[in-house]
């Protein structure tokens, strides 16, 4: 019998899996596969995402390569709101290959890599594989400051120990930034705007190391435009 296709999005590069759930490394223990359902105070205020909301492809957006020359990521790929975003609204949630913070259990090379737990030494990495969230781009040599920022939440897995057969993990999702005391931020995201969030001028620096070591002169003038906004 043949099996179902999966829908991919519109624009997505051939050389990339597009995956609709985490995958995990074997390094992976099960205490920290466990951990990431262990609440904490601070986790009481973490969004608990429905089925509905985490419908994919993400109907909220939508990929596109980028053309213009002053743009930091020019000829690369960056998400848009293919609908309005009010503030604190969810944009999608970061998926790729759960891996330890080891040396050993880490890609050097990637781009896409990001923490999802430091306490149990867990990270996401979406070089090889991910979905729309590995094409948010950070808001430097772009706008005056990011539009959405990373925040924890929790989704539902299945899980025979539980009653009902589902458990709560931690996930990492892109979110609208809120309004603001001062309403600053009401308008949200509208329709056709790029999804921006801030990687830390940390993440620069990095990169502009690694461009230096690498003597690659592409992502040196990236890194370097990025710095300099």
């Amino acid at each position: 019998m043949n099996q179902p296709t999966q829908d991919i999005p519109e624009n997505w590069p051939s050389d990339i899996t597009f995956i609709t759930e985490q995958t995990y490394s074997d390094a992976v223990t099960p205490d920290q596969r466990a951990g990431l359902s262990r609440t904490c105070t601070d986790s009481e205020a973490w969004a608990k995402l429905s089925p509905e909301a985490l419908q994919s492809p993400c109907p909220r957006l939508k990929i596109v390569t980028i053309n213009d020359e002053k743009h930091p990521a020019c000829g690369q790929r960056g998400i848009f709101a293919a609908q309005q975003l009010d503030p604190d609204a969810l944009v999608i949630v970061y998926k790729g290959h759960v891996h330890t913070n080891s040396m050993s259990d880490q890609d050097p090379h990637s781009d896409y890599d990001l923490s999802l737990d430091r306490e149990l030494g867990l990270s996401v990495d979406a070089a090889r594989s991910g979905n729309e969230a590995r094409f948010a781009n950070d808001y430097r040599g772009i706008a005056e400051r990011p539009n959405a920022e990373f925040r924890d939440c929790f989704v539902q897995v299945p899980c025979s120990k539980r009653a009902g057969g589902l458990k709560w993990e931690r996930r990492v999702g892109i979110y609208v930034l809120s309004a603001g005391n001062a309403g600053k931020r009401k308008a949200g995201i509208k329709a056709r705007e790029e999804i921006l969030v801030n990687y830390g001028k940390g993440y620069w620096e990095g990169r502009k190391t690694v461009a230096s070591f690498r003597k690659d002169a592409e992502m040196l003038r990236i890194a370097k435009l990025a710095l300099d906004a």
